[in-house]
C-alpha cells in the first residue's frame, strides 16, 4: 500500500532560530554610517550565503568554562577565574585550546604585560583587522599584590574577539562576558552568549546574533565606525 503524500509532509522539520536585533543605539549608528558611506558599501561582503550560529547562555565562570563555539564536541577556548582569600589574588583568563585558535588583544596592561585580551564594545568588526598574535595573550583582568589592572577590569557586557579553526579553515566568533567582582569567588565573571560565522574567513560583528546585513573587511568599516574606535593593529 503506497503512502499518502500528506504523510511525508508530516515529518517534523527543525525549527529555525529567529535572530534578535542589535541594540537600538547601534542600529541607528549603523544606518547613519550607511547613509554617509553611500557608494562605499560596494566593498562590503554580503551575508546572503553565510550564517551566524548564536548560542544563548547565562552562566557564571565557576573556575573553568569550556567554550565549544560550533558544538562539535571539541572545546575551542577555556575561560578561567581564580580567587584566593588568603593571598587576596584574583584573575580572569582565556586560553585557546587548539592550533589556529587565537584571541584578539589590545595595548592595555594586564598584570605585567603591556597588552591584554581585548574587551570589545558591541559592533566591532571581528576579522583580519584585529590583532590576533601567534603567541596568545591570556590575561583579561588581574588582582595580585599591588597590581590591579587588565582590559576586562569592571567590564560589563563586552566581547571577546575570537579566531578559531574548523577543519583547517579560519572562522571568526565572539563571546559576551561581564566581569562582576574579582572577590566573588565562584562568580567573578559571567558568560552571556556567543556566536560564530559559519563561512570561513568571513568577519562577524561583536554582538551580531544573525541579523547584521553587511560586514566590511576593511579598516574604517561600518562596524568599526559604529564602535567609535580603531582596532589595535590596523593601519590609519
Amino acid at each position: 500500500m503506497s503512502s499518502h503524500p500528506a504523510a511525508a509532509s508530516a515529518t517534523s522539520l527543525p525549527k529555525l532560530r529567529q535572530p534578535r536585533s542589535l541594540n537600538q543605539g547601534l542600529s541607528k549608528r549603523l544606518l547613519s554610517y550607511a547613509t554617509v558611506a553611500g557608494a562605499g558599501l560596494a566593498g562590503c561582503a554580503s551575508r546572503a550565503a553565510a550564517e551566524i550560529v548564536y548560542t544563548p547562555t547565562h552562566a557564571d565562570i565557576n573556575f573553568t568554562y569550556e567554550l565549544d563555539l560550533n558544538h562539535d564536541g571539541i572545546d575551542d577556548f577555556k575561560i578561567t577565574s581564580f580567587y584566593s582569600f588568603y593571598s587576596s589574588a584574583a584573575s580572569v583568563t582565556v586560553f585557546p585550546l587548539g592550533p589556529g585558535n587565537h584571541v584578539a588583544v589590545v595595548r592595555e596592561a594586564c598584570f605585567y604585560s603591556p597588552t591584554g585580551v581585548a574587551a570589545l564594545p558591541v559592533g566591532v568588526v571581528i576579522g583580519p583587522v584585529l590583532s590576533f598574535p601567534l603567541v596568545n595573550d591570556t590575561c583579561m583582568a588581574v588582582l595580585h599584590s599591588n597590581v590591579y589592572n587588565g582590559p576586562w577590569l569592571f567590564a560589563k557586557e563586552k566581547y571577546l574577539g575570537l579566531k578559531f579553526a574548523i577543519e583547517g579553515r579560519t572562522h571568526y566568533a565572539w563571546a559576551r562576558l561581564t566581569v562582576q567582582d574579582l572577590f566573588c569567588y565562584r562568580c567573578i565573571a559571567r558568560i552571556q552568549g556567543y556566536a560564530y560565522e559559519t563561512e570561513p574567513d568571513r568577519p562577524i560583528l561583536s554582538g551580531d546574533e544573525g541579523n547584521a546585513a553587511e560586514v566590511s573587511v576593511e579598516p574604517g568599516s561600518l562596524g568599526a565606525l559604529a564602535a567609535g574606535r580603531r582596532p589595535f593593529g590596523s593601519s590609519r
